[in-house]
């Protein structure tokens, strides 16, 4: 009996071991992508500047290309679909992001007229990637949005951003108000708690 139950054990491994080596065999091959790889997509979705005629208003907008992809604007302000990122929507906005102090939802900053960016002032975003306030005087969570990488830029940095969002193309997507997290929801409270003084990058 003991001997039986040997065999049958020593014929269980072995079927199982050539079983692994089949399926190792016959498996796709896969590899491991290149790190410089990893945001391709993302990266690529960016529309281009090319059918701007003004050559000095598209160098402009190229510059603002350049630091809207730098400066990952599609890791937050990208539309979720079923199956990942909508890139054809590149950053008409939806993603939620729910913290202790409220629930945020990226903004669409494309430019439909209605529900993207023409409803804010050239002012309005240089403000919000200046010193994180929206403009009612909320401040955005930095938990959500890193403001603050952005205030090494300089005005001229914001002034290019704004030009390449104004000509990005119009995708009707309303996303719902954030939800106000305290002590911030008071519009007043940024002035209270920060003297009233936007953050700037040093002058030079």
């Amino acid at each position: 009996m003991k001997r039986f139950l040997k065999w049958t054990l020593v014929v269980v491994v072995v079927l199982a071991v050539c079983g692994f080596c089949a399926f190792l065999y016959f498996i796709p091959p896969f590899f491991i992508a290149a790190p410089e790889t990893f945001y391709k997509a993302q990266n690529d979705a960016a529309p281009t500047v090319a059918n701007i005629t003004d050559p000095a208003e598209r160098a402009l907008a190229e510059r603002g290309r350049y630091l809207v992809v730098t400066g990952g604007c599609i890791g937050c302000h990208q539309t979720p679909g079923p199956q990942g990122p909508q890139y054809d929507k590149y950053l008409a906005g939806g993603l939620k992001f729910t913290t202790h102090d409220g629930t945020y939802v990226a903004r669409n900053l494309m430019s439909d007229a209605e529900t993207g960016l023409p409803r804010r002032t050239d002012e309005d975003v240089k403000r919000i990637l200046r010193s994180g306030v929206f403009p009612d005087g909320r401040v955005v969570s930095y938990r959500v949005m890193p403001w603050g990488t952005y205030t090494s830029w300089t005005e001229e940095d914001r002034h290019a951003v704004v030009v390449y969002l104004r000509h990005l193309p119009a995708v009707r997507h309303q996303v719902p108000e954030p939800v106000a997290p305290e002590p911030f929801s008071n519009p007043t409270a940024y002035e209270e708690v920060y003297g009233g003084k936007d953050y700037a990058a040093p002058k030079k």
